[in-house]
C-alpha cells in the first residue's frame, strides 16, 4: 500500500509536509537511535515543530530568508533540517569542516542570517561567526543519548565544547527544541527555493545550486518506484539504514536521509565514517539500506567483520557520487548473493544540478558497465556542442531534463535560470559536464568528464578509459590518469595506490606498462606511473584529480 502513497507527491508539498503526510500511515515507531536513546515519531515532529517556532519567534525567521546548516550527520542535522523547510526558510548546507574562510564567503554570497554547528568542531570558527554577527545554535554529543551515557557525554561537550562560550550570540540546541510550544506555520511552498547546495568542485570554482522542496520529493517519489517498490521499508521503525552522507551533499539529502525517513525506516547514524564500526552496527541492526559512494563499499569488504548472515537483510543499495568499477560490483554483490539477500548493490550516476540520482541499474533493467536507464518521468540524452541529440554509440554530454531540475545556480544579481538551457520547446536542462553514450535499448555509459579530455597529438584521450583498463590488474586499489607536461608538451600520467603494504612496485609499474601496452592505442597510453599510498580527495570524497593534474605553462 505505501508505493500507491508515496507517489502522489504534489508541488506544494515542502519536504517537511511530505514527510509527515506519509508517514502518519505507519503511526508510532523509532525514527531515530542514537547512543542508546530511541526517538519515535511523535516525539521527532514534536521537535521539529519546536524548533521551528525558536527559529520563528527567537531570531525572527520568515519565509525566503536562509539560515546556515553546518552540521556532520547527526540527529540534530534532521530536526533543523525539516524544522527550517516547514516554514520555508531556505538551507545553505556547508560541509563542516570547511575552512572559516569559505564558510564566511558561503554565508556572505547567500546572505545567511544564522548557523546551527556541532560544539566539538566549533572552535576554529568562532572568530568567522563573531565577524559576521550571526547568531549561532549549539549542538552537543549528549543532546541525543540514554540516560546511561548522557553524564559521560554531557562531561565530553564541556571539555570539547568550552571555546563556543566565545561566541558573542549563541544558544543550546537542547533549549531551542523546548522553549517554544510547537509552531502551527503551513505554507504548501514545494516549489519555492529550499535549498543552496555547493557543487563537488572537481572541475574548478564550487556553485550554488538551488533546490525547491518538490525536486527532492521527486527524487524519493522517482525511487521508490524502481522495480515496482519491492525495495521499500515492510517493517517501520525496525528495518534500518546506517546514515553516512551527509545533507550537504544532494545524494544524502535526498536519498540517504529524506527517502528513509519518508519510508518509516530507522535511521541509525554515522558522523564519520569507521568500515569496522558500520559492519558491527549491521550485526547488531535489521539493516536493509544503505546509501553510499564507491570507496565506503570497499572499505566495508576489506573488514574482516564484513562477511556473515547479517548481510541477507540487504534489500536496497545505491552507490553514486563517483564511477565504481564492475569488479568491486561483483566482488560485493558476491557476498549478498551467498547468503541470499534480496538486494544488489547498482551503478547509477547523479549530479547536485538534479538533486542527486537521475539513472541507475535495477534488476528488471540492468547491463554491465552502464550507469543503467533514467527513473521514471526523467529524460536523459546525449548531446554535441551545438546542442543537438547525436545518435546512439556517439559519446557527447550527458544531458538532464525533468521535474528534479534545479533553479539554477546562486549569484550576486539573483539571476533566474543561472546554468539552465532552455530549449525552443521550453524544455529545461542540465549540462552535466559529462561525456557518455547511449546504446540502442537506452542505457547509458559514462566516459567521464567533459573538461577531463585530455588532448594527445590531436586525439582525445578519456582518463575512465585508461582507468577501466588498469583497475582490472587484481592488485590495483585507485588509479587516476591524468594530464602531465614533459617538455612542454601533455602526456598521460598515471596515480595508483596499490593492495597490501608488500609488493615488487617496479614489478607492478612494469604490469601496468604492459597491460596498457596491449589494451590501450599508443595516444592514450601512460607515460609516467606514480604511486601513493592514499590517493587525495575532495570534501565529497571524490578522486581529486585536478589537484594532480598538471597545465601547460603560459607562455612569457
Amino acid at each position: 500500500m505505501f508505493i500507491e502513497y508515496m507517489t502522489q507527491n504534489k508541488p506544494e508539498y515542502n519536504c517537511y509536509e511530505y514527510m509527515e503526510k506519509w508517514t502518519e500511515t505507519f503511526g508510532e515507531y523509532c525514527v531515530i537511535e542514537r547512543f542508546g536513546q530511541e526517538v519515535y515519531r511523535s516525539e521527532f515532529l514534536d521537535q521539529i515543530n519546536r524548533m521551528a517556532a525558536y527559529f520563528e519567534n527567537e531570531l525572527g525567521l520568515k519565509r525566503g530568508d536562509v539560515y546556515t546548516i553546518f552540521l556532520p550527520t547527526i540527529p540534530q542535522s534532521f530536526v533543523a533540517f525539516y524544522a527550517l523547510n516547514k516554514i520555508g526558510v531556505i538551507i545553505s548546507f556547508v560541509h563542516p569542516l570547511s575552512p572559516p574562510e569559505t564558510l564566511k564567503e558561503l554565508m556572505i554570497e547567500s546572505g545567511s542570517k544564522g548557523i546551527i554547528l556541532f560544539d566539538i568542531l566549533a572552535k576554529k570558527y568562532v572568530p568567522v561567526i563573531n565577524e559576521l554577527g550571526v547568531p549561532a545554535l549549539v549542538c552537543g554529543l549528549s543532546d541525543y543519548a540514554a540516560p546511561l551515557r548522557k553524564a559521560g557525554l554531557k562531561v565530553a561537550d564541556a571539555i570539547m565544547g568550552r571555546h563556543v562560550r566565545k561566541l558573542k550570540k549563541w544558544d543550546t540546541y537542547k533549549n531551542a527544541i523546548s522553549k517554544y510550544p510547537p509552531s502551527k506555520t503551513k505554507l504548501d511552498n514545494g516549489t519555492d527555493v529550499a535549498f543552496y547546495l555547493n557543487g563537488g568542485g572537481t572541475t574548478g570554482k564550487s556553485k550554488t545550486i538551488k533546490l525547491s522542496s518538490y525536486a527532492i520529493n521527486e527524487i524519493v517519489d522517482k525511487v521508490i518506484r524502481i522495480d515496482g517498490g519491492k525495495y521499500s521499508i515492510e517493517a517501520p521503525g525496525i528495518e534500518s539504514t546506517i546514515v553516512v552522507l551527509p545533507l550537504f551533499h544532494a545524494f544524502g539529502l535526498a536519498v540517504a536521509v529524506h527517502m528513509p525517513i519518508c519510508q518509516g525506516g530507522r535511521m541509525l547514524t554515522m558522523m564519520d565514517f569507521n568500515p569496522k564500526r558500520f559492519n558491527s552496527m549491521m550485526r547488531k541492526n535489521r539493516v536493509v539500506f544503505i546509501v553510499g559512494i564507491p570507496v565506503m563499499f570497499r572499505k566495508l569488504m576489506a573488514e574482516k567483520n564484513f562477511d556473515g548472515p547479517h548481510l541477507k537483510n540487504l534489500r536496497f543499495l545505491f552507490c553514486g557520487g563517483d564511477d565504481v568499477n564492475e569488479m568491486y560490483l561483483d566482488q560485493f554483490n558476491a557476498y549478498l548473493e551467498k547468503w541470499g539477500a534480496r538486494g544488489r548493490l547498482f551503478r547509477g550516476y547523479g549530479l547536485t544540478e538534479v538533486a542527486s540520482v537521475c539513472t541507475t541499474n535495477t534488476f528488471e533493467n540492468f547491463r554491465r558497465h552502464s550507469i543503467g536507464k533514467p527513473l521514471e518521468g526523467i529524460t536523459v540524452e546525449i548531446w554535441d556542442d551545438e546542442c543537438k541529440k547525436v545518435p546512439n554509440g556517439t559519446i557527447g554530454e550527458i544531458v538532464i531534463s525533468g521535474s528534479t531540475v534545479m533553479d539554477g545556480y546562486l549569484d550576486k544579481d539573483r539571476t533566474e535560470n543561472l546554468g539552465v538551457y532552455i530549449d525552443e520547446n521550453g524544455t529545461r536542462w542540465v549540462h552535466s559536464g559529462d561525456l557518455g553514450y547511449m546504446d540502442d535499448d537506452g542505457f547509458i555509459f559514462f566516459s567521464g568528464r567533459k573538461k577531463r579530455i585530455i588532448i594527445i597529438s590531436g586525439y582525445n584521450v578519456y582518463p575512465t578509459d585508461i582507468e577501466q583498463k588498469v583497475e582490472e590488474l587484481p592488485f590495483i586499489k585507485e588509479v587516476c590518469a591524468v594530464q602531465g607536461i614533459v617538455d612542454c608538451k601533455p602526456i598521460i600520467r598515471l596515480y595508483v595506490s596499490f593492495k597490501g603494504d608488500n609488493y615488487d612496485e617496479e614489478e607492478y609499474k612494469r604490469q601496468i606498462f604492459e597491460k596498457c601496452e596491449k589494451t590501450l592505442p599508443a595516444y592514450s597510453r601512460p607515460r609516467e606511473i606514480v604511486v601513493m599510498k592514499e590517493l587525495p580527495r575532495t570534501h565529497m570524497k571524490k578522486i581529486d584529480f585536478m589537484s594532480l593534474t598538471e597545465t601547460m605553462p603560459k607562455a612569457q
